[in-house]
């Protein structure tokens, strides 16, 4: 694939400035991205109080909404009437822990964004240095930008239709147009935001992968070349040599990595956990009372889908970035093996395996659990106990309903006193 009409240090802005972008005007990021001739990513006081003010008219948009509802009679009975206690208590939980790691995740962004706008400077500072290096490589960011703006933009338009349907079908929108249309929207833009800095993770985490890849391929080159030459000249050893640094500050781009990204991580697959967990047990309650199938089954259940999907896709881009990572470190372990095997370059190698053995880490989620396939396991078995611990809880509450309930006797029955036992004194007497 060609490469697009940018320079090769501004690859990393082409892929990736339309969601930081988004995000951005969204009000959870305080910076944009900028090319290298321009700075590189940097925030200004203007972009700060522009963030500040988004997130105020998104919370109290949100807030407000809900107040308006809440105060008025007509609109409260419209919105209320209609939902369960159960339902009540759900979507209020929803709300609440909505708005609160929504919270959690500017507070995040505020305290890591110097360490952030250095990661992304780092990131594409390593693209212009392998290019120095190697100016064959062709870079393929158009496939990059497709699966991050395009695929991540499409996610985004659908979990925003879906939130908006939701919220309409609960609210039961009769009356109050203007406070229903502000809730649903302002929560629509708090989850989406949620899930959108989820995919940014997925983004870094890919970067990685592909650049420990890139490195492999260009390690196996040299090793190519070193197998069919009697000896290995200067400039083979130089390439080496790069390969190594790269490598290096890869590993040292993950670590930063999860300092910026591992925490908010962990917020919002904690929140898809609660998330999931209500809305599948408000599946089960409403199966178990054999409830008919309405819009808010499927709109409960595309929600779910989505949010399914961020938690599979970041367990799996973990799993893929820990590989590659593994591959790339023990083929360059091999080093001093495919170059004669010279004292140097054994020398060489034995430093690089003491410093793998103290810099073999990989994506996190939160400061210590490791971002892969077991992620899976941890959330559907914590999300299968507690929504069968809620099932039970349910049938106890319905079997005490029916036990407290009086017995309807037809008016053609007659109730009999229970006979007193008989025995052989009573008839003597």
């Amino acid at each position: 694939m060609q490469q697009p009409s940018t320079r090769r240090g501004d690859g990393f802005v082409y892929c990736y400035d339309s969601l930081y972008r988004l995000l951005f005007y969204l009000g959870i990021l305080t910076f944009r991205l900028h090319n290298q001739s321009e700075g590189g990513p940097r925030s200004t006081r203007l972009r700060v109080l522009y963030a500040l003010a988004a997130r105020a008219a998104i919370l109290l948009g949100f807030v407000g909404g809900v107040y308006v509802k809440l105060t008025d009679p007509q609109m409260s009975q419209a919105m209320f009437s209609q939902l369960s206690p159960l339902f009540k208590i759900i979507f209020s939980w929803e709300c609440i822990s909505c708005f609160l790691t929504y919270v959690e995740h500017c507070l995040s962004m505020d305290a890591y964004c110097s360490k952030h706008i250095g990661l992304l400077a780092s990131m594409q500072l390593l693209d212009t240095d392998i290019s120095a290096e190697f100016p064959h490589v062709q870079w393929r960011y158009n496939r990059t930008r497709s699966k991050y703006w395009y695929g991540s933009s499409l996610v985004f338009c659908l979990y925003v239709a879906i939130s908006l349907a939701l919220m309409f079908d609960t609210m039961q929108c009769s009356c109050g147009y203007v406070s229903t249309i502000l809730i649903a929207s302002t929560y629509s833009m708090l989850t989406s935001m949620l899930g959108t800095m989820g995919f940014i993770h997925i983004a870094l985490m890919d970067y990685l992968r592909i650049r420990f890849r890139l490195i492999m391929k260009l390690v196996e080159q040299q090793y190519a070349k070193a197998d069919t030459s009697a000896k290995a000249n200067e400039e083979q050893l130089q390439h080496m040599d790069h390969l190594f640094e790269f490598t290096k500050r890869c590993s040292r781009l993950l670590d930063v990595m999860n300092v910026v990204c591992g925490y908010i991580s962990a917020a919002g697959i904690f929140y898809d956990f609660t998330h999931m967990t209500c809305f599948v047990y408000m599946l089960c309650h409403k199966l178990l009372l054999r409830e008919s199938w309405d819009t808010q089954y499927t709109f409960v259940s595309l929600h779910l889908v989505v949010h399914i999907y961020k938690l599979l896709m970041t367990s799996v881009y973990g799993y893929l970035l820990q590989r590659e990572k593994r591959n790339c470190l023990q083929l360059l372990s091999n080093y001093a093996h495919h170059f004669g095997n010279q004292a140097t370059l054994k020398n060489a190698v034995e430093s690089f395996q003491l410093w793998r053995m103290q810099n073999n880490d990989s994506a996190l989620i939160g400061y210590s659990f490791p971002c892969n396939i077991s992620l899976n396991y941890l959330v559907f078995n914590a999300l299968a106990n507690y929504v069968i611990v809620l099932v039970q809880l349910l049938f106890q509450l319905q079997l005490k309903d029916k036990q407290g309930q009086p017995i309807r006797i037809p008016k053609d029955v007659e109730l009999l006193k229970p006979i007193g036992q008989h025995t052989h004194l009573s008839n003597a007497i």
